[in-house]
């Protein structure tokens, strides 16, 4: 990130910073007439003559996709008044809808819809405090545009040593060649060591590259969903070599929240953790709360570790953290979380009521063996 555009960010955060505070029965309101406002917004931005030049000749289900994630990343900013989120998250937006051919003149015509079916379905003092943050998105459209047209966060570099392998790697990952990948992969690591390195040097600036290209428009979601498929199928065959055939820690559930469909995070941490001797129940993507609670019912765990990329998913991450911590016989069950959304907003985890965060899969491991510890095993 360079400095002009780091100072420019920071004076936007800044500015975020300084809103009032939305009440908690205002976000009530604008939760409880979600269908509503997303059926005002639809129709009313669905018949504008000007649509197609709008959202870039796209089909308006991506436009409607698009509200639905909108309606709930608000929603979770309203309940949070964690504006700093809003204000590293409006860039990125801007940017990656741009990328894939929306006009940057949608944004202000879509908030000012927003703004009106806020008006015409919330109380007047829920609307007024609603209407606060979209008024200030709206003023600061120009200053968004600005931030969205310089380069995006360069993804984590690998260490020297690794350089040429996470290359080699990712280049392969474009061509979508699985074989190849799994070749470098079982040339370079041959221990547990090794294998961690190879996800945290390799993989996972790989993934976070091969993202970036997606914002961009520069690959299609099925390029990007045949680099993680290949990852995936690269971690299989790799880690079960260094996992131990018993336990010598306690219990793990690994999940993401429920609609969080990034699962390659969540399964680096579950490798982590059975190599380091933990019993692990690896649930991967979308748990819903109520068959969460019951696995961990029935394997009463030590730990839990959630992960959360997209920022639409905080208000599920927290409810699965709520209903484990008011749950009397979860009593023992520490919570850990970890993922993108966590990176660009220091503290949220706390907002959301976790116990820690965790960077890395590694970090997670080291986490987790301290509070195993801490429990005098």
């Amino acid at each position: 990130m360079d400095d002009r555009f780091a100072s420019e960010l920071t004076a936007l955060i800044k500015d975020a910073e300084k809103l009032p505070l939305v009440p908690r029965e205002a976000a009530g309101d604008y939760e409880k007439r979600r269908d509503l406002l997303l059926k005002a917004v639809n129709e009313e931005m669905g018949s504008r003559p000007d649509i197609g030049f709008l959202i870039g000749q796209n089909p308006l289900e991506m436009m409607v996709d698009n509200h639905r994630n909108h309606f709930q990343f608000m929603l979770n900013i309203f309940k949070l008044n964690h504006f700093e989120l809003l204000a590293r998250t409006l860039p990125w937006v801007y940017r990656s809808y741009h990328a894939h051919g929306f006009s940057f003149d949608y944004f202000p015509q879509v908030l000012k819809t927003w703004m009106k079916a806020v008006d015409r379905f919330l109380p007047q003092a829920s609307a007024k405090a609603v209407n606060r943050i979209y008024q200030w998105m709206m003023d600061r459209h120009r200053q968004v545009i600005a931030l969205s047209e310089n380069p995006a966060l360069l993804p984590p570099r690998p260490e020297p040593s690794w350089e040429k392998e996470k290359e080699a790697f990712f280049a392969a990952l474009l061509r979508g060649n699985h074989q190849e990948c799994l070749g470098l992969a079982e040339k370079r690591v041959s221990s547990a060591q090794e294998l961690s390195d190879f996800y945290l040097q390799v993989i996972q600036p790989s993934l976070y590259e091969i993202g970036l290209l997606w914002e961009q428009g520069e690959i299609s979601v099925a390029q990007e969903h045949l680099a993680s498929a290949i990852v995936t199928r690269v971690m299989a065959a790799l880690s079960p070599r260094f996992i131990p055939l018993e336990s010598t820690k306690g219990k793990a559930v690994v999940t993401s929240a429920s609609n969080e469909y990034h699962a390659i995070g969540g399964w680096m941490v579950a490798d982590h953790l059975e190599i380091d001797g933990w019993e692990v129940r690896y649930l991967g993507p979308n748990t819903p709360v109520k068959d969460l609670v019951q696995l961990i019912k029935d394997f009463r765990p030590h730990l839990l570790s959630l992960s959360v990329t997209m920022p639409f998913n905080l208000d599920r991450a927290e409810e699965i953290i709520r209903v484990v911590k008011t749950e009397p016989e979860f009593g023992g069950v520490r919570i850990m979380v970890g993922g993108l959304v966590f990176q660009n907003a220091p503290n949220l985890w706390e907002r959301i009521g976790a116990d820690e965060y965790a960077s890395n899969a590694r970090e997670a491991a080291a986490l987790a063996g301290r509070w195993w510890n801490s429990l005098g095993r």
